[in-house]
Order: C-alpha cells, then structure tokens, then sequence
C-alpha cells in the first residue's frame, strides 16, 4: 500500500508524527478485514458494544468520553 502514497505524503506524516510524539502511526487500507480487527480491538478495551446480532446484525454501539469536547447533542436538533 505504501507505494500507492505519494512521498511528499508519507514525510509529512512521519513529521507529523515526530512533533506529536505518537506512539504509533496506522495507515488505513479501507478493507473488511481491517474493519473487524479495528473494532475486535474496541470491544476488548471496552469501547464499543456489539449489538443483539438478531435484532441488529453486524452492529456496534461507541459511546464518547462524556468530558470530550466536541460532544455537542444538546446542540442537536431532528
């Protein structure tokens, strides 16, 4: 997949991640595979909820941190 990302994209990344000091960078690939392993990942830590498979089949439930800031529902109007 790399090759597929132009230079000039991939430096400013490694840049980025120097001066935010990341642990790790992930690059995304879009695929299924890379989907279920994402979410297997927040459902072990506790930060999603797998749904009733007969009711709701393949869904997750992913609250926010109730102190994130950009939460805005009580600005939500439907």
């Amino acid at each position: 997949m790399m090759e597929s990302i132009a230079p000039s994209v991939t430096e400013w990344v490694k840049a980025v991640a120097t001066l935010t000091r990341a642990d790790r960078v992930h690059w995304c690939d879009g695929s299924v595979e890379e989907k279920q392993r994402l979410e297997e990942q927040m459902i072990e830590r506790g930060e999603m909820t797998r749904l009733n498979a007969d009711t709701f089949p393949d869904c997750v439930l992913y609250r926010s941190h109730p102190q994130d800031v950009a939460r805005t529902e009580h600005l939500t109007f439907i």
